[in-house]
């Protein structure tokens, strides 16, 4: 395992200095996404979507959404906010969402969703907000650059109305940000999401979240970096992986450094079949009295390394398990620690029912449980208070490509 310093430019870049980068050069994320691909999209492909080529904010809706969508390779810069429902929702009236048919209780109005396809660099400047529906990054995508954008309430509607009783437990499907997963596809590749904000903006429903489903779900995808990016005012943040029979670690190979989770509920994450490394992230005020949630949800296949996080305030358990296979197994979940401010421990873990081992002993290993083909560096945890809440989140560093800084 390598544990070098990072490029002198990308720490700075997390104290507001401006990252230089260039397609030509060689990305450097400190996660997963090294192992791969990578790369910005053509400057000479730049499409800027802002209120003075677009003042009529659907003509900008539609101007960004087939941007993102269309095939082919592009460099687009968003500025200022996206209404991914052409002003059908905003923080005030959700009603959109809440109209159901009076005898079946079926919602009217689909999930507001939109599709980032392969080749795309998407970078935000002067507030750059997507708001009030969701982007899907499609099944065998790949080369996927995302910095600098606030996500914002990607309110759904339930299946069917919870105010009837025999709905009373349906819940929304809209994820802020997902990448999806087919069985007929190649798996997504090379993605990384750095700088963002995911919120579910002024909405207040941690205890019992009806009208929000994920804020970034991966289902599979391989070399994915998500660094210093702010997870806040929700209650089931990150799905690893829709089910059970998804057992496969390489399927989904993910990292997760110096992000601030803060104000969240559970799944940060919650997975199956991955190998996932978490280093130097901030995770503080996890879980509510009446929803006490959880950090870390390794299931099935599971394989984890955690390192030199900073962990806080949590109502429910550091660690809680889900995994429904038998020790001895290959699909038995693993857990690697070092360095953590505080210590995974049977006192702070629990166990789901699936559980066939109600014990944490056998989870944990002594040794780092899959290679780490990439470089990165450990800060203490101690320090991760300070350095990773003032860093992590939209709108807190310049981004400066071939000389250009947005």
């Amino acid at each position: 395992m390598k544990k070098i310093i990072a490029r002198t430019i990308m720490l700075l870049s997390a104290f507001g200095f401006a990252f230089a980068a260039s397609p030509k050069e060689k990305i450097i994320t400190n996660g997963w996404a090294d192992a791969g691909k990578l790369s910005y999209a053509d400057e000479s492909k730049k499409i800027v979507i802002d209120d003075a080529a677009y003042p009529d904010p659907v003509s900008k809706r539609k101007a960004f959404t087939n941007a993102i969508g269309k095939s082919g390779s592009a460099f687009i810069v968003l500025s200022g906010e996206i209404d991914l429902s052409d002003g059908k929702v905003s923080d005030k009236d959700h009603s959109y969402f809440d109209a159901f048919d009076k005898t079946s209780g079926a919602r009217v109005h689909d999930d507001i969703k939109y599709l980032l396809t392969s080749n795309k660099t998407l970078i935000g400047t002067n507030n750059a907000t997507i708001k009030f529906g969701g982007i899907t990054i499609p099944a065998g995508s790949k080369n996927i650059i995302i910095r600098n954008i606030t996500f914002w309430d990607a309110h759904g509607s339930t299946e069917y109305n919870t105010k009837m009783e025999k709905y009373k437990d349906k819940k929304a499907s809209s994820d802020a940000l997902v990448i999806e997963y087919k069985d007929s596809q190649p798996i997504t590749s090379d993605v990384w999401v750095d700088h963002c904000t995911f919120s579910d903006g002024t909405c207040s429903d941690l205890e019992r979240n009806f009208n929000h489903d994920g804020q970034f779900d991966i289902k599979a995808g391989k070399n994915i970096t998500v660094s210093y990016c702010e997870f806040t005012n929700h209650d089931k943040v990150m799905l690893i992986a829709p089910g059970d029979k998804f057992t496969n670690a390489e399927d989904r190979q993910i990292t997760l450094h110096h992000n601030y989770f803060h104000n969240v509920v559970q799944r940060l994450p919650r997975s199956r079949g991955c190998q996932m490394h978490f280093y130097n992230n901030v995770y503080d005020n996890i879980g509510v009295e009446k929803n006490s949630g959880s950090i870390f949800g390794p299931g099935i296949g599971s394989l984890y390394i955690i390192e030199n996080n900073f962990i806080g305030k949590t109502q429910g358990a550091v660690l809680k398990y889900y995994d429904k296979s038998s020790e001895g197994e290959k699909t038995f979940s693993k857990v690697y620690q070092s360095g953590n401010s505080k210590e995974i421990t049977a006192a702070n873990t629990s166990f789901d029912k699936v559980n066939k081992v109600n014990s944490l002993k056998p989870h944990l290993s002594s040794e780092p449980v899959f290679k780490i083909p990439y470089e990165y560096n450990l800060e203490d945890a101690k320090t991760l208070k300070d350095s990773v809440v003032a860093a992590a989140g939209a709108n807190k560093v310049k981004i400066e490509v071939n000389g250009e800084e947005y």
